[in-house]
Formats: C-alpha cells, structure tokens, sequence
C-alpha cells in the first residue's frame, strides 16, 4: 500500500516543516534504530529532499528545508508508519500544539492507494 502526501494548500509548507522536522528529530530520539529503520528514514529524507529546498539552519542546528512548490508525495505504508510515529513521539512545544493537532488529522487522512 502508498500513502499520499498531499502537499497543497496554504497549510501545506507548515504541514511539511513539521513533517520535516519530526524526521530530522527521530521523534523522541529514543527508539531502537536498526539498519531497516535507517534505510526509512533515508528514503523518507530522499522523498522529502525531492520535493523541497534548503532553507536556513536554526540554532539549533537541525537540517531546515522548505517546501518548494506544491506537491503529492506518494510513500510506502512502511515509511508513512515510521513518520507517523517519529510525528506522534517528537517533543512538540505548547506553541505548536495546534499545527501538530491539524498535523495528525492530515496525516491519518492521507489518501490510500493499493
């Protein structure tokens, strides 16, 4: 099964940078990582680096690319589950609580295709 990440819209480039951001974090930071996680998590970067552009690096040093036009991105079931839950287990601060909230929503809506 794919998932389809559908990257329109003016919440789009939110929806992306913390989709992005999740990535970047490993979620909690926590988990196992094993060599098939890890090979996600660099389809996941490579999907999302295809689709996007460098932007500039924060303070704290994680990686920031911006969305660059909109966009669906198709992912494997696998590596949709692994950025789920890399979204549900981040450290989100209160101010973003509702840009994650209508970032679950999105994500569990995500259309399906067999």
């Amino acid at each position: 099964m794919t998932r389809i990440l559908d990257f329109t819209g003016p919440r789009a480039p939110k929806r992306f940078a913390l989709c992005w951001l999740a990535l970047m974090a490993g979620g909690d930071g926590k988990g196992e990582r094993t060599r098939e996680i890890i090979r996600k998590e660099a389809r996941l970067q490579d999907a999302f680096e295809a689709i996007s552009t460098n932007g500039e690096a924060p303070s704290n040093g994680l990686p920031v690319r911006i969305l660059a036009a909109d966009f669906a991105l198709p992912l494997p079931q696998e590596d949709f589950e692994l950025l789920d839950t890399y979204v549900e287990k981040a450290a989100w601060t209160p101010q973003a609580s509702r840009d994650v909230v209508d970032l679950w929503d999105w994500l569990s809506a995500s259309e399906k295709k067999d």
